[in-house]
């Protein structure tokens, strides 16, 4: 890897990214993360999990689908577009 080169970013930190340019509340971000899943919806507790460092116990990996869904709900819902 050379100098230009930037360092691939897990899914994990990508949605922390989204929540955290957002502005919102994680209560907020759950919701409009929420949207479309229907039954698959998920609870605050496993919502903070996907948020939390990958060293703390409570961490749990976001599948890269996941993470496409919640790009496109938080572009369409906050009308807040970031670079990857």
């Amino acid at each position: 890897m050379n100098a230009t080169t930037k360092p691939v970013k897990t899914s994990n930190e990508r949605l922390r990214e989204l929540v955290e340019a957002s502005g919102l509340s994680q209560a907020a971000a759950l919701a409009i993360f929420n949207i479309g899943l229907g039954p698959a919806a998920y609870s605050i507790n496993t919502f903070k999990a996907f948020l939390v460092r990958p060293d703390s116990p409570k961490f749990r990996p976001l599948k890269d689908d996941l993470l496409a869904h919640a790009e496109k709900n938080f572009n369409k819902h906050t009308g807040h577009r970031e670079n990857t």
